[in-house]
């Protein structure tokens, strides 16, 4: 439960950010804690290509960022994306905790056999990035808000069964693409903006 926490806490500090450069930061936590959740039920290797994906997306964003003044306030943007995520995502940890034919106990700290906690931790990615993308105003937003679902389809195909290394690393191609073309949208953007 305490990484379901540090996901959704650092969800809420990307998405709360006005500058990409903050957003980028808080972008590789939500990464890092997205594979806190993941650890137990993956591999090392696997491991190690989600976390690199997410620090070359942060990378990316933070480098396309410019300076530390750029950015889009979210306003009233926020407030709506994380009303619709934790309602969603509320209602399916119930509905997840319910479809299981025992009970799940979901520990403080690590040791989740149930996948559970896995399971709302995608889906709080999902939902999340469904949100900011409904709401997204600019390129900044949009790229955050795709970058949270692709995070949470990693985390999702961690609950498959059978090897991952193809599909995680085509997942982890994918996070770095959407990356380079939010980058590029936001660099044009700029440029737009500046003349």
């Amino acid at each position: 439960m305490i990484e379901l926490g540090a996901v959704a806490m650092t969800v809420l500090a990307a998405n709360g950010a006005a500058r990409l450069r903050r957003m980028a930061g808080a972008f590789f936590l939500v990464s890092l804690a997205a594979d806190a959740i993941g650890a137990g039920n993956t591999s090392l290797p696997l491991l190690a290509v989600a976390a690199c994906a997410g620090t070359v997306a942060a990378a990316i964003l933070f480098i396309a960022a410019g300076d530390d003044t750029y950015g889009e306030e979210p306003g009233w943007r926020l407030w709506m994306a994380t009303l619709v995520a934790a309602g969603v995502t509320a209602a399916a940890f119930a509905s997840f905790r319910s479809a299981t034919a025992t009970e799940a106990a979901t520990p403080l700290l690590g040791g989740d056999t149930s996948g559970l906690t896995l399971q709302v931790g995608a889906f709080w990615l999902l939902s999340s990035g469904i949100a900011i993308l409904l709401s997204a105003r600019s390129a900044v937003r949009s790229t955050l808000g795709a970058l949270l679902m692709t995070g949470g389809v990693q985390l999702l195909l961690r609950l498959t069964d059978g090897p991952h290394l193809a599909l995680s690393l085509l997942i982890a191609w994918l996070q770095v693409v959407v990356a380079l073309a939010g980058a590029y949208l936001i660099v044009n953007e700029r440029v737009t903006r500046d003349q």
